[in-house]
């Protein structure tokens, strides 16, 4: 638990900052491409945990990971240096985390996950956002994923509430209602 408090507070930290100086939506986008950069490359995450990697190649490297040129010195990128200074870079991916989730609050966002066996087009997840906006009266972040596992159909998540309308989920359904009827299936 000590490790998510240091993490909450460095994030809360970050977030009041932030929202203090109007560049709160600049700091989670940023930190958006910096968690996306360190899905895609996992080396990212090692480099940083590197002692033999200097501070300041650990900072440019984060800044470039965040899309931002190296030369920035924002409220963003002095966070980043206190991350780094404070050796707290084994934090990052919580903080990160724990500020998109703080920012989605205040700015009453619910993040949406649309899961899918195949890739949809634009409008279909403009008109999935759409119906969702109308029906929360919120406003909707989506993140769309292919899982060829689902077969067919969707998984669809909004905030803390799951549906679960794949094909993958009817058949176990009925996997398990032939187990449950001892029958074989």
């Amino acid at each position: 638990m000590m490790n998510g408090s240091i993490a909450n507070r460095y994030a809360k930290a970050l977030f009041e900052e932030a929202k203090n100086q109007y560049v709160d939506q600049q700091i989670y986008e940023h930190l958006g491409v910096l968690y996306a950069s360190m899905q895609s490359e996992p080396d990212l995450q090692i480099s940083l945990i590197n002692p033999r990697i200097s501070l300041e190649k650990k900072h440019t490297l984060l800044l470039l990971a965040s899309g931002l040129d190296p030369e920035a010195t924002t409220l963003y990128s002095r966070f980043l240096l206190l991350l780094l200074n404070n050796h707290r870079e084994n934090k990052l991916r919580l903080i990160i985390y724990v500020y998109r989730d703080l920012y989605r609050q205040f700015h009453q966002i619910d993040l949406v996950v649309f899961e899918t066996a195949v890739q949809v087009d634009d409008e279909t997840r403009s008109s999935l956002k759409q119906h969702i906006m109308q029906h929360t009266g919120r406003n909707v972040e989506c993140i769309t994923k292919v899982n060829p596992n689902l077969l067919g159909g969707f998984r669809l998540r909004i905030g803390d509430r799951r549906y679960d309308y794949s094909y993958l989920h009817e058949l176990e359904k009925i996997r398990k209602q032939f187990i449950l009827n001892g029958k074989p299936y």
